[in-house]
């Protein structure tokens, strides 16, 4: 093993070898939380079919999103702002490089115990870990999943205040600090920063409990309420979190590909703030279905509505310069486009159940699935792969196959629609979710779903050989590596 390989099993401080780190093994966990989807897709594709059975399959839907979240989505967008944000900060180190060092050992043994829990019969609640089922589920195995939750909040703690240090250091020094990337940053770090310790008081409490030899002091119903809260304040801006990111990262692109600065940019950085601040106070729209009064429902669904005002603005901004610019369809410039489309596509969903009358009908239902993952997916994946291919020279000093890319792009599309489409039509049917066994009649649908997500793994696979060969044998790339760097 080369020198350079080795520096990548060990502790550092440099952010170069730090964004790899996070982003390989963030991708290796989404191959095993996608090589479940593909049992649970399989699992629902025809009536009839039982490759898992009930069992399994809620076990496997559980840990599916728990590894989805946790161990790929964060640390995925941690590796990518430790890639680009000293880039286009103009600066060669973070602020506090030991911290940004510790998130990144941290996800490690927190990856590895939600695994542990998962053999050990920890789960079974699903991601949300809802009370009382999570509190009472026997065994060892829920505890362990409490516990590397705890470590894997610590961890996008580190990360969050050491990418917050740097951007407030570097604003004396640069003027790119008001840059989209940046500004994303900001905010989705000060998201992290402001409801983590909440939900990490709640696993604590709930820790506590399950700990102890007496009975349950979180079954109850204030225990149930105050869970929903916990979590779901965390849940929802953790959604922000991620898309923020991902939208500076297309705005760089844009900006990049075009030639221009994005029309208003100050605009669109405020935008982001408005963003920010919705996402934040609007965690109460997962609950319309669990009891709220009215007077407390009504405030949830403005702000879910309003989010919407400010991200149109951003996209129109983005539309306006390519109007304006000749553009450049690059691999990034592709998935920028492709961001605009599919999380444009989940807005809309999300605009329904932001609705009470319509959350309350769809809650439960397979809609709900199909507008997250469009969300999580076709948005923030998309957004992702933009900022991975954009720095991906910068960051190993090798230039990938853009054809390859582009295909890459277009499988992914095409499975995104394939995939999630169809599972808002059968949401709309009433066909409920969590559910491995389909109803008579929807087989197409059905069907249309599971080929979409085999199209999905198979873009997946191509973006990793992409990558890969480019990195061991591809041809110089001609953008000067990044400071600090070692590869």
């Amino acid at each position: 093993m080369s020198r350079d390989m080795r520096s990548y099993l060990r502790p550092t401080t440099d952010p170069a070898v730090l964004a790899v780190q996070f982003l390989v093994t963030s991708f290796a966990f989404f191959l095993l939380g996608g090589a479940l989807a593909l049992g649970m897709a399989g699992e629902t594709s025809l009536p009839g079919v039982e490759l898992m059975g009930a069992e399994a399959y809620s076990r496997a839907f559980s840990n599916h999103g728990s590894i989805m979240i946790f161990l790929w989505l964060m640390p995925a967008v941690a590796g990518l702002t430790h890639a680009l944000l000293l880039r286009v900060l103009g600066v060669t180190r973070s602020a506090l490089p030991r911290l940004s060092g510790l998130g990144f050992w941290l996800l490690l043994p927190g990856g590895l115990l939600m695994l542990s829990s998962f053999f050990m019969g920890g789960d079974f609640p699903g991601w949300t870990a809802y009370l009382p089922l999570s509190a009472q589920t026997i065994g060892v195995g829920q505890t362990l999943w409490v516990v590397s939750l705890i470590v894997l909040l610590l961890s996008l703690g580190c990360n969050a205040t050491g990418f917050l240090a740097t951007i407030l250091a570097a604003r004396s020094e640069t003027s790119r600090s008001r840059s989209p990337f940046v500004v994303a940053s900001l905010i989705s770090s000060t998201l992290a920063l402001i409801s983590a310790p909440v939900l990490l008081a709640a696993l604590t409490a709930l820790l506590v409990d399950r700990l102890s030899a007496g009975p349950s002091f979180l079954a109850g119903s204030l225990g149930v309420t105050l869970w929903q809260n916990a979590f779901w304040f965390f849940g929802h801006p953790a959604t922000t979190m991620l898309l923020l990111p991902a939208i500076g990262a297309v705005s760089e692109v844009i900006q990049a590909n075009t030639g221009n600065p994005l029309v208003a940019k100050r605009s669109v950085n405020l935008a982001m703030v408005a963003v920010g601040g919705l996402g934040l106070v609007s965690w109460g729209q997962h609950m319309f279905a669990s009891g709220l009064i009215p007077s407390v429902r009504v405030p949830f669904m403005l702000t879910s509505m309003a989010v919407a005002i400010p991200l149109a603005f951003i996209v129109f901004a983005w539309l306006t310069t390519l109007w304006v610019s000749k553009v450049r369809f690059s691999t990034p410039m592709l998935f920028s486009l492709g961001f605009i489309s599919m999380f444009g596509l989940a807005g809309l969903s999300g605009l329904v159940l932001a609705s009470i009358p319509a959350n309350l009908q769809l809650h439960g239902s397979t809609f709900v699935s199909g507008h997250s993952h469009l969300a999580l997916f076709g948005g923030v994946m998309s957004g992702l792969f933009a900022g991975i291919y954009y720095v991906f020279p910068t960051l190993t000093g090798k230039d990938y196959d853009e054809n390859l890319g582009k295909l890459h792009f277009l499988a992914h599309a095409g499975g995104v629609h394939l995939a999630f489409l169809p599972m808002l039509l059968i949401g709309l049917q009433g066909v409920p979710r969590r559910v491995f066994e389909i109803r008579p009649g929807l087989e197409l649908f059905e069907l249309a779903s599971s080929g979409g997500a085999l199209i999905l793994a198979g873009a997946s696979l191509l973006f990793l050989y992409n990558i890969f060969f480019a990195w061991r044998t591809g041809r110089p790339a001609a953008q000067e590596v990044l400071p600090g760097s070692t590869l």
